[in-house]
């Protein structure tokens, strides 16, 4: 499986638990909802800043994530299991 199809699994989970839109998103990390799209996608890549605000923003409402536990929880766990 792509990385950024499984980081971005996660994502999209934690924006359909917290009801966060992709315009809501596109409006804190201050581009556009086609690019938060294209990020959800795989077509392009979450930026550190930007997964940092979104690490934020999901925990200012009520999450409990780091960017790493967020971003490349689901990497690790797949990296373990081909061992």
């Amino acid at each position: 499986m792509n990385q950024n199809i499984a980081e971005n699994r996660n994502v999209r989970a934690e924006m359909a638990r917290y009801n966060i839109k992709m315009a809501d998103l596109a409006q804190v990390l201050n581009i556009s909802a086609v690019s938060v799209s294209n990020k959800l996608t795989g077509k392009t890549s979450w930026s550190l800043a930007e997964a940092k605000k979104i690490v934020d923003l999901i925990n200012s409402m009520g999450g409990n994530y780091t960017v790493e536990s967020l971003f490349f929880a689901g990497a690790s766990e797949m990296s373990g299991r081909a061992r």
